[in-house]
């Protein structure tokens, strides 16, 4: 009989929920950042842009094109065909063509690198990040065409526009044989990411974007159902805390193992020293949320922990009514005991504000999750010093005090 009482209907529910909540978290902390951060143009463009101020970045880029240019200007050949023009069957040909076309290729590099810090190259910056987010969106969606596709395994950026507008800026520059270069189709586009996954992924996004936005919300959602239905409610909500700085902790050092492999990819290319740089800009907003969830789960811990049953729990909620009694034996008569009857209603309105506050906040930061803690807390308290009522003996001890210091 006892079994049956402590596993009834609401507590088998309320195991069920709390599992599916516990699995999704991490899944809806994601799949949140990926709708917010790349399939929302907006923030995409507000993350990605600054990185064309970055010097790695601006390094990376301009080591890349110029490896490009240079690859199909064979600028020595030229200058050979030209002096031997001039001065045919001159020795003095082989002696000037290596530097005189060493000195070519440093300028080629130096107008590429005057490029990359250009306000040309920052608004060309922007321009194929445009592309690159509505690429991600269509290859996600299902279309293959585009400035991003998927080859097999691999998702590749076609960098078509951004080649086109260094070699005018060549030209422009006085550079004229740069206008000549044809550069072959496979030398156009570069490797973005390389995982057997990219399909399955594609696959999961058509089924849950139209949810990613609300994700968190669903699961916060689950978290309270499972709550409400539970027997133990604070030993639940403990449960709930300990999933949250759980997951916010497996997420961060997934993140870490990530950036890791990232930047062990791009080890030896020309893009190794804006890996770092790359993988922090694009997922600081990730970062920040596993911080927060990890923060939360310790906020949550902390309630449900106070409103056990536990001895020390009990104690400390004892000496805290005390002192609130204390207050609420010098507030006027009318504000005495407000809520009394209410108080556990207003416990879930004041709860489920701070959990609309948190998943509405326009990033999910520590310090949202701080300020929200803080606001929950100190709503908390009014109402219980609005909810709790002086002892009589309390109130009379108060009264003889003030009559004796009016004395």
């Amino acid at each position: 009989m006892t079994t049956d009482k402590r596993w009834g209907a609401r507590s088998i529910a309320s195991l069920i929920v709390f599992v599916l909540a516990a699995i999704l978290t991490i899944p809806a902390l994601v799949g949140h950042w990926g709708h917010r951060t790349v399939i929302d143009s907006t923030r995409y463009i507000e993350t990605v842009g600054p990185l064309a101020s970055s010097p790695e970045v601006q390094e990376a880029v301009a080591t890349a094109v110029k490896d490009a240019v240079l690859a199909k200007v064979d600028t020595e050949k030229q200058v050979d065909d030209l002096l031997s023009g001039l001065f045919p069957d001159s020795p003095i040909v082989q002696n000037l063509s290596a530097p005189i076309a060493a000195g070519i290729n440093s300028a080629i590099g130096a107008l590429v690198d005057r490029f990359v810090a250009s306000d040309a190259f920052q608004k060309l910056w922007l321009q194929l990040n445009t592309s690159l987010q509505r690429g991600l969106v269509a290859v996600l969606s299902g279309e293959t065409n585009g400035t991003v596709r998927l080859e097999g395994d691999k998702l590749v950026l076609d960098i078509s526009s951004l080649l086109t507008e260094v070699q005018t800026y060549l030209v422009n520059e006085g550079i004229t044989a740069a206008g000549s270069i044809t550069i072959p189709e496979n030398d156009r586009s570069i490797v973005l990411a390389e995982t057997p996954l990219l399909a399955q992924i594609r696959f999961v996004y058509s089924l849950t974007s139209p949810l990613l936005q609300w994700a968190p919300v669903i699961v916060a959602a689950m978290f309270a159902l499972s709550i409400w239905l539970a027997r133990r409610r604070a030993r639940t909500v403990v449960a709930t805390g300990i999933v949250l700085l759980a997951s916010g902790v497996v997420a961060y050092q997934g993140l870490t193992i990530g950036e890791d492999i990232f930047v062990d990819q791009l080890a030896g290319t020309v893009f190794e020293p804006a890996s770092t740089v790359f993988w922090s800009t694009m997922f600081q907003y990730l970062v920040a949320g596993t911080k927060a969830v990890g923060l939360l789960g310790i906020a949550v811990i902390v309630a449900g922990w106070l409103g056990g049953r536990t001895r020390s729990a009990q104690n400390l909620r004892g000496h805290l009514m005390r002192g609130l009694g204390e207050i609420s034996g010098r507030m006027p008569e009318g504000l005495q005991g407000l809520l009394t009857d209410s108080i556990a209603t207003v416990r879930w309105i004041i709860y489920a504000l701070g959990v609309v506050i948190v998943m509405l906040t326009d990033v999910l930061a520590p310090e949202s999750v701080l300020w929200t803690v803080a606001l929950v807390a100190g709503l908390i308290t009014v109402a219980e010093l609005l909810a709790v009522r002086p002892r009589p003996e309390e109130v009379e001890v108060l009264e003889i005090t003030e009559v004796t210091i009016e004395s």
